[in-house]
């Protein structure tokens, strides 16, 4: 059996550059080249999986084949469309296709740092380990993205264990026996990022620990105006069906929960900008500002919650606008 598969989750194929997608490559081609080195004829397979039509995985195929130069000696390619399909369930149909002993998840926004492959796998010398989480880091190069790294749920690249022990799976950067999470793919959602709170709460039912490891990805910050609005509405949608599912359905008690989650949020944020701006590398003169994208951000996802704790709005399937840049 393939000792391991890396599903890939791509942006629409007509988005992506051959500098993005080169940088990817060349990535992967080195931790694999090392793995291989000491694995003399494991063939690992990476199944590349976007949301575009059948053409667009064609033009996906010869961006990645044209530079993919010796890592097409090392892996296995296979490239699979999923029309207008959602986050996870291109997660989903990348672990059908696996062939795989452990399935590796991983984004094309997030770039995988040297080593990482190694710290994915080491693990699973256990035969106990099921479920690996890797460390996804926010990219900082400028006030927008250090007050969002700041403020979002992923843990900074250094002195941030606190957070780190307590972030949840990256479905970003993560890692699972083959044979169990192809019995417990992603379940199905109408919510953004719900699905993988989701998992974790099967693994908990199941008694299964997951495994922190230092496999660093950086991922790209998220860029503009209307992606961050939206965004926070629907980071306040998401938390209302979290607790409406692992809680209560209640209307009275989701609108009281999204009052106090307003609070609490802008109280963590407003403390980790206070405690961790400097190691973002934001001065100190910039964090009155920080603190005011905070309360924006989670003003506004106050806004999203209670509007659908209340019924105002109503539980429709979440995709990303048209027209909303993102990463």
């Amino acid at each position: 059996m393939t000792p391991f598969t890396i599903v890939m989750e791509m942006e629409n194929a007509t988005l992506i550059t051959g500098e993005e997608v080169r940088e990817v490559i060349d990535g992967l081609a080195r931790q694999i080249a090392g793995y291989v080195t000491a694995h003399p004829g494991a063939r690992p397979q990476i199944v590349f999986v976007q949301a575009g039509e059948h053409e667009e995985t064609v033009i996906l195929a010869d961006l990645v084949t044209s530079n993919a130069g010796a890592l097409m000696e090392l892996a296995d390619f296979e490239f699979v469309s999923v029309p207008d399909g959602r986050y996870y369930q291109l997660k989903n149909t990348g672990i059908d296709r696996a062939r795989g002993e452990i399935i590796i998840l991983l984004d094309s926004d997030a770039l995988a740092e040297p080593g990482w492959l190694d710290a994915m796998l080491a693990p699973f010398a256990d035969p106990k380990t099921v479920v690996v989480n890797g460390h996804t880091f926010l990219h900082c190069d400028d006030f927008a993205s250090r007050a969002f790294a700041l403020i979002w749920f992923f843990p900074l690249r250094n002195n941030d264990e606190r957070q780190a022990r307590k972030r949840s799976l990256n479905a970003n950067n993560c890692a699972f026996r083959g044979d169990w999470i192809r019995k417990n793919r992603f379940p199905d959602n109408n919510g953004f990022k719900v699905s993988c709170t989701l998992l974790v709460d099967e693994m908990r039912r199941q008694g299964i620990e997951m495994r922190r490891v230092p496999a660093y990805t950086k991922h790209a910050a998220p860029r503009g105006a209307q992606f961050y609005f939206w965004r926070a509405l629907v980071t306040g949608r998401d938390a209302d069906r979290k607790f409406a599912l692992r809680r209560s359905p209640s209307r009275l008690r989701r609108i009281r929960h999204s009052l106090g989650h307003w609070f609490t949020l802008n109280w963590r944020a407003i403390r980790r900008i206070v405690n961790k701006g400097r190691d973002t590398g934001m001065p100190a003169w910039q964090i009155p500002g920080a603190i005011a994208v905070s309360l924006a951000f989670y003003s506004l996802a106050f806004v999203g919650q209670l509007g659908l704790a209340s019924g105002l709005v109503s539980d429709t399937v979440e995709r990303i606008p048209e027209g909303v840049e993102h990463s």
